[in-house]
């Protein structure tokens, strides 16, 4: 497979030169013959947006970093065919790499994305002493990486990190994606640093990844605005992954998404978090996350799951009113371990209501709040307006703070 150096087509490692143009030029130039390698190596090379083409890797080698620029005007936005960028989130398509109905392409390498979000956030310090960070602009880039409407997609390797207040990728309407062994790390007061977010799509497999996010994780979905006709995502197994966030770790389905089915989820670490997995359709959304569809979530198996140090819930699957719905059906939870600060939530409405609901051989500790003898304020397990709730060898605890002086007999005789 032939190589393309981008540095041979003009492009400078610097970390100051723009090299879009240069870049650009590799990889069409690779796809033109036929396909191969295009290697970023030796250095900092700024880039704003990039097209990736059919049959074409895109390299970025250990020893080099892909700098998204810190001028806005390099991010342009872009018309995709059947594809409503109007009712994308933040109304564009604008990103740093764009998979765009292509095939047989890859990202790929020991090397790095460095997104400069600090030039497209600004600290706000709150009067009690935490910083906070916004947008400066709206023109940031929405995602860094973009995959939209295509097939065999490999994504591996690669260390991205600073995410400019956007997702850092974005899987929509496509089929056959893998994400393997990349990293994703940001300031985890960015506005809106998602992980992987995976969209109306198909025969997905994330495996071995580390995220730690500002914001969700792993979001997978199924919000047709986009699209020109309805998509089913389906098929998504991840497996093997280390993550924190701000949010939650992973988020499945929103509100008035359409069918989300058959996924599989497991052998994960979750620590740091405010919230492990959640599956809820929300009682309020930005215009652009709100679907059309009536949601179907079904066959669902999580398992092999260790939650530590989560602020809240380590579950909650919560259906909020004026949401349209279809089924929450046949959800599974499966040797999970965890120590966070309030119990699971499974919670629907008189309406709606999640049936077939399992978990089998879990553990739920809640540690590190203070809960006093006759107060009301002790959590439990929440189940509301749920059908064939399944508890098989699970067990839910409070391990109290040694301030109390709380004997757990007595406690236990209340709970």
């Amino acid at each position: 497979m032939k190589n393309y150096d981008v540095k041979d087509y003009g492009a400078t490692p610097d970390g100051v030169t723009l090299n879009t143009s240069f870049i650009q030029a590799a990889i069409d130039d690779c796809a033109k013959n036929g396909g191969g390698t295009v290697s970023v190596e030796g250095g900092v090379f700024v880039s704003g947006t990039l097209f990736m083409r059919s049959c074409v890797e895109l390299r970025i080698e250990a020893n080099a970093t892909l700098k998204a620029s810190g001028n806005a005007d390099d991010f342009p936005d872009f018309d995709c065919p059947e594809w409503n960028v109007k009712a994308a989130p933040r109304n564009s398509a604008n990103c740093l790499i764009y998979f765009g109905y292509i095939e047989n392409a890859s990202l790929i390498g020991m090397g790095k994305i460095d997104c400069n979000g600090s030039a497209y956030c600004e600290p706000v310090h709150n009067e009690d002493g935490m910083t906070n960070y916004v947008r400066k602009t709206e023109f940031a880039p929405a995602r860094m990486v973009l995959v939209m409407g295509c097939t065999n997609i490999k994504i591996e390797d690669v260390t991205m990190f600073e995410m400019a207040g956007g997702w850092g990728y974005w899987i929509n309407n496509s089929q056959y994606v893998t994400v393997s062994k990349i990293k994703i790390y940001c300031n985890p007061h960015y506005p809106n640093a998602d992980g992987v977010h995976i969209n109306c799509s198909s025969d997905i497999l994330v495996e071995g990844c580390v995220i730690h996010s500002g914001d969700d994780s792993i979001i997978i979905r199924a919000n047709n605005n986009t699209l020109s006709k309805n998509r089913v995502c389906e098929r998504v197994v991840v497996k093997g992954c280390v993550l924190s966030t701000k949010h939650q770790a992973v988020r499945i389905a929103w509100r008035n998404d359409g069918t989300i089915r058959n996924c599989v989820l497991s052998d994960l670490v979750v620590t740091d978090s405010r919230v492990g997995f959640v599956v809820e359709l929300p009682d309020h959304s930005a215009p652009t996350d709100v679907g059309k569809e009536a949601t179907v979530v079904e066959n669902l198996l999580f398992s092999n799951i260790v939650f530590d140090r989560v602020e809240e819930s380590p579950i909650r699957i919560i259906i909020h009113p004026d949401n349209l719905y279809g089924r929450f059906k046949n959800i599974r939870f499966s040797e999970v371990t965890s120590v966070s600060g309030d119990f699971p939530q499974v919670i629907g409405r008189p309406d709606a209501v999640p049936e077939d609901i399992y978990f089998d051989n879990c553990k739920f500790t809640v540690k590190g709040r203070t809960f006093h003898i006759g107060k009301s304020d002790r959590p439990v397990p929440c189940f509301r307006n749920v059908k064939n709730l399944c508890l098989n060898n699970t067990s839910f605890d409070i391990l109290y703070d040694p301030v109390d002086r709380v004997l757990y007999e007595q406690v236990n005789d209340l709970v």
